[in-house]
C-alpha cells in the first residue's frame, strides 16, 4: 500500500464529502487494524472486517455471484456505512446522509474513490 496515495485520497475524499464524512479507515483484511484513518473507529474496523469475511463466505455458499466492489450498509439516525473491500485492505466510511446527497455519493464520489484506492494497492 503506498501510503502517500492513500493520505492524498483521503484527503479528497474529505474535501469532496465536506461534513458528510463522519469517519473514515483504510484497514487490513487480515486481522481488520487501521493503516491510516480520519476520525478513525478501530472497533468498527474489527467489526466490519468480520461482516465483510461473513459476507464473502455466505455468498459463496448460497450460490449468489460474489461481493463486487463494495456494499453499503444503511444505519439509524441517517447515516449509511459504505466498506470498499478487496483480499488485502478494505475501506470503511460512516456518512451522513443529510449532509451529502446520495445521488452525488453513489454516482460520482464512490467510483472515484475506488479507483484511487486501486491505485494506492498498486503503490
Amino acid at each position: 500500500m503506498n501510503i502517500k496515495k492513500l493520505k492524498e485520497a483521503v484527503d479528497e475524499l474529505k474535501k469532496d464529502m465536506g461534513e458528510g464524512l463522519i469517519s473514515t479507515d483504510v484497514f487490513s483484511s487480515a486481522d481488520g487494524q487501521s493503516i491510516y484513518g480520519f476520525n478513525s473507529q478501530p472497533k468498527a474496523c474489527a467489526f466490519f472486517n468480520q461482516v465483510t469475511d461473513h459476507l464473502i463466505k455466505s455468498l459463496q455458499g448460497s450460490g449468489l455471484p460474489p461481493l463486487g466492489r463494495y456494499y453499503i450498509v444503511d444505519v439509524a439516525d441517517d447515516k449509511i456505512i459504505m466498506v470498499i473491500a478487496t483480499e488485502e485492505f478494505q475501506w470503511g466510511m460512516i456518512v451522513n446522509t443529510k449532509k451529502i446527497q446520495t445521488g452525488l455519493l453513489l454516482n460520482v464520489i464512490l467510483p472515484e474513490i475506488v479507483d484511487k484506492f486501486q491505485d494506492a494497492r498498486a503503490g
